[in-house]
């Protein structure tokens, strides 16, 4: 009887750890998101989409330039280095073999234009134009262009970019 009892023991208990398996530990690594580095290139001149375009890996000028929808039939390819990597924020320009001098025909009044007004400017995004009116309704109208520099999201090359096409008035 005393063996019938003991082998119903050694029965339950290992049909316990059979029917109910010890749950492993899992233990993660503590591994961080790594936050991804953003490659913005504003290409323009000869190209099909000239625009501004954001990678996450350094590519090739000849890969951005197909993102770009490629050459136009005019562009200089003498003037750069297709293979050339681009590894960091870049403005890129394809000259054309006709150059043509883009002259403004019309210039922008900072101080009163509204936002369509505004984005009409090349070189003028709709965050920068947003920025501008928030700054003049902010502080006032400007009193010179170079005054633009503190207007957040518009920087030394965006202003040399535009001032060709504005006026205070």
């Amino acid at each position: 009887m005393k063996q019938a009892m003991m082998m119903t023991m050694i029965l339950v208990i290992l049909g316990w750890f059979w029917l109910y398996p010890r749950q492993e530990e899992i233990e993660y690594a503590n591994q961080s998101a790594q936050p991804l580095e953003m490659i913005e290139v504003e290409i323009k001149g000869a190209v099909v989409f000239p625009g501004i375009y954001h990678f996450f890996e350094p590519l090739r000028l000849e890969e951005i330039i197909s993102y770009a929808g490629g050459l136009l039939e005019d562009a200089d390819i003498s003037s750069f280095n297709q293979s050339e990597l681009i590894s960091r924020d870049k403005q890129v320009t394809i000259s054309s073999i006709h150059v043509t001098v883009e002259t403004p025909s019309i210039l922008v009044n900072i101080n009163t234009a509204g936002f369509k007004e505004l984005i009409t400017i090349p070189g003028m995004t709709e965050t920068r134009a947003a920025s501008l009116i928030i700054y003049r309704e902010q502080y006032g109208k400007f009193n010179t262009i170079d005054d633009l520099i503190n207007v957040k999201n518009i920087g030394i090359v965006t202003l040399e970019k535009i001032k060709p096409y504005i006026t205070l008035g």
